[in-house]
């Protein structure tokens, strides 16, 4: 399938413009650090605690969740200067802990580089060395697709499950504690990584599509300038959902999205498999992190959950005309009809 990261970042706007500077050093330091993860992975066969991975459509909430989970404490979890590490996140992880945890500080040597990770981001991207990363630099090195999609099933046997489980326990190692990351690279495919991976679990947050698709719609042109461009995840429709107007497209990916996830996960067990509702969590995220802790018997979650807000202000507030919402309405309802 086509890359429409690689065929439009070009056309990125400024902000999510790529750094080829930055490449360039990434790509030497992998030359040299590469070779070192695969002694590590010698060590290590599989995570001994529970992977977590947040999936769900663009702007359905991933980003808010997973910044959630981390303010409960429970979990570690890929982090922007990880990111920079994808292709050796064990000796990321260390380098992250010597620099950044106070635990490792030398007389404040390093209290400058002091970092946190807070609920801001802009459109899922954090700031601050310690913020959330989508990792998607490190789940591609072991799928076939570049961008976040469907994976054939003709070319599942090209997924490397044995290198990802190795890794990800290399983090874990390092950390202690459960790994939780966005694992939008996999969620088209959960029915294949839960038989094939037994540590991971999957929390699915969605989102009413109205609003969904009115952030979907306006992510476009804040990332590409341009609403008819593809942005982000492809759901298997995408052959044809990438010819339709862009308010179809739209309207395809985010009920194409939910509908192949439900699907995917109807057998898997409740300590497998999630679903929350955005605006749930919102409103009540200390009970949500209760359920999560008994649905997963993970009792972490729910052990120390005093930075946790009572609640969260929902971004759910109509900001384009209505008669564009109506448009996007009537193309979801018009799919909904014809295809399900």
């Amino acid at each position: 399938m086509e890359s429409d990261i690689l065929k439009h970042s070009g056309r990125r706007t400024v902000h999510f413009r790529p750094n080829d500077n930055l490449a360039a050093l990434i790509k030497e330091l992998q030359a040299y650090l590469s070779p070192a993860q695969e002694k590590v992975n010698l060590s290590f066969k599989s995570p001994e605690k529970p992977i977590i991975g947040v999936i769900g459509c663009p702007r359905s909430g991933t980003t808010f969740l997973t910044q959630l989970l981390i303010s409960s404490g429970a979990v570690s979890y890929p982090s922007n200067l990880m990111s920079r590490f994808a292709y050796a996140p064990y000796m990321g992880a260390l380098i992250q802990q010597l620099l950044l945890n106070p635990d490792y500080d030398l007389g404040s040597e390093f209290s400058d580089l002091r970092s946190s990770s807070d609920f801001s981001s802009n459109v899922g991207k954090t700031t601050g060395a310690l913020g959330i990363s989508e990792f998607f630099h490190f789940w591609r090195r072991f799928t076939p697709n570049h961008d976040p999609g469907h994976i054939d099933e003709s070319n599942l046997d090209r997924v490397d499950i044995e290198g990802m489980r190795k890794e990800l326990a290399s983090i874990e190692a390092v950390f202690g504690k459960p790994l939780m990351s966005k694992a939008m690279m996999l969620q088209y495919n959960i029915d294949f990584f839960a038989e094939n991976f037994p540590e991971i679990k999957f929390i699915y947050i969605k989102r009413d599509p109205l609003y969904l698709m009115q952030s979907i719609k306006q992510a476009r042109i804040k990332y590409y300038g341009d609403e008819s461009v593809w942005w982000s995840v492809k759901p298997k429709e995408y052959d044809f959902l990438k010819d339709a107007s862009p308010d179809h497209q739209v309207a395809g990916q985010v009920l194409f999205t939910h509908q192949a996830i439900m699907n995917k996960a109807r057998n898997l067990s409740p300590d497998r498999f999630m679903a929350v509702d955005y605006e749930e969590v919102c409103a009540k995220p200390k009970q949500f992190l209760h359920q999560l802790s008994e649905q997963f018997e993970m009792p972490e979650f729910s052990e120390n959950i005093s930075q946790v807000e009572d609640a969260y202000t929902s971004g759910n507030s109509k900001r384009l005309p209505q008669a564009d919402l109506d448009n996007l309405m009537a193309c979801y309802d018009g799919l909904k009809l014809k295809y399900l």
